[in-house]
């Protein structure tokens, strides 16, 4: 009997020093590679093409520290039911980013009246946003998916309400634009 129980504390002692050895490393917090969106179940879906800013990037951005020199806005895509889709957005007629949801993306632009678009299922709805050197805006892409259609519109809630958003979103474009 004694033996038995020693067989089986060596196996349990055994089994959770492996467990230690198959956990995967920490991410590298300063390495700048693609971004994967997973379901709650850690299963992979869509991933960007290219790499985005590091985890140490995304960490100072969720700051919100305003540019003096420039307009901060900060694109959200953050929602219960947005799906896979990539979503296309663009400041005034700069580069597109490739979003996808619980991301965001921070552009730097000169002070002044921008528009923000984004292309989803052939529509390209845009958005006005105004500021001046020294300011942060934020704005929503507001994501609904269900297996015959989807749909995307711009939010209608308040900025504070969207920086909560973007402080569980993860920086994948970080964009100046003068």
């Amino acid at each position: 009997m004694t033996a038995r129980r020693l067989t089986l504390a060596s196996a349990v002692l055994v089994g959770a020093m492996l467990a230690g050895c198959a956990t995967p490393p920490a991410p590298d917090p300063t390495a700048e590679v693609p971004y994967c969106h997973k379901t709650n179940k850690g299963r992979v879906i869509a991933c960007t093409a290219g790499p985005v800013p590091s985890l140490d990037a995304d960490g100072q951005a969720k700051q919100f520290v305003p540019d003096p020199s420039a307009l901060t806005v900060y694109v959200v895509r953050r929602n219960w039911g947005d799906g896979r889709n990539f979503v296309k957005v663009q400041a005034d007629d700069g580069a597109t980013v490739e979003t996808l949801p619980n991301t965001m993306v921070r552009y730097r632009l000169k002070p002044g009246t921008h528009t923000i678009a984004f292309e989803s299922e052939g529509q390209r709805p845009a958005k006005s946003v105004a500021g001046k050197a020294g300011e942060v805006r934020f704005v929503r892409i507001d994501g609904m998916v269900w297996a015959w259609k989807s749909t995307f519109t711009w939010a209608t809630e308040s900025e504070d309400s969207i920086r909560e958003r973007a402080l569980k979103a993860r920086l994948i474009a970080d964009l100046t634009v003068r």
